[in-house]
């Protein structure tokens, strides 16, 4: 289009039209009221905000404590034996259990009774009895149990006094016995007893590198 012409010949635009666009005043009052709402709006919500008092807001969570209860005491029961020193033999003049002593009466020696005895790490526990001369016929009977510790390891056996000066002697040795070794957490006992004599009922926890807690009860037993 030549800058003499003011009409162009193809489609005919008036150049005399051109310019910038008007601008329609409702369009801008429209622009400025809105910004204006927007304002006291945001306004409105920051007093809200700031008004809001700390009690109506939620409440902080905190972590929740919890206390282990604390075990309660458990309070062991004399027994009759002692703790075996390995490489030692028992005391002369120990207390031994008691025998029933009326005439044409059975037999019957207490020999041990306890709910919890401890027995150290690499250690064991004894019980000694005195069978008198007798026509009867006598066993040892009775029940061992582990309670606390690693009582798999546990060992039970019955040894005549000259068996257990031997293994005294040789502690490293496994301990020679005339009766079956019993091992585990729970045993139940049935030795008898051919003859009169000292004889030491041992549970043995020697296999075991900590202590342990057993219930040991047992006792003789004699029929005609």
């Amino acid at each position: 289009m030549l800058e003499s012409k003011t009409v162009c010949a193809q489609c005919g635009w008036d150049r005399s039209q051109d310019g910038p666009p008007s601008q329609d005043p409702a369009d801008q009052k429209a622009r400025i009221g809105v910004a204006a709402g927007l304002v006291v709006a945001y306004g409105l919500m920051f007093s809200l905000i700031s008004g809001t008092s700390a009690s109506a807001r939620p409440a902080r969570l905190t972590t929740p404590t919890h206390s282990t209860p604390e075990a309660p005491a458990y309070s062991q029961e004399p027994v009759t034996g002692a703790p075996i020193a390995l490489g030692r033999v028992p005391l002369e003049g120990s207390t031994l259990p008691g025998v029933t002593t009326k005439p044409g009466a059975l037999l019957s020696i207490k020999v041990a009774d306890a709910k919890s005895a401890t027995i150290p790490a690499r250690d064991a526990l004894q019980y000694m009895f005195q069978l008198p001369e007798t026509d009867q016929r006598c066993q040892l009977v009775g029940q061992t149990r582990g309670i606390g510790g690693f009582a798999g390891n546990i060992e039970v056996f019955l040894l005549t006094d000259d068996e257990y000066v031997f293994w005294n002697a040789n502690p490293a040795a496994i301990p020679h016995s005339s009766w079956e070794t019993v091992r585990g957490s729970e045993a139940t006992l049935n030795y008898p007893l051919a003859a009169a004599g000292l004889y030491h009922l041992v549970i043995s926890n020697v296999m075991s590198p900590t202590p342990n807690r057993v219930q040991v009860k047992a006792q003789v037993k004699c029929v005609n």
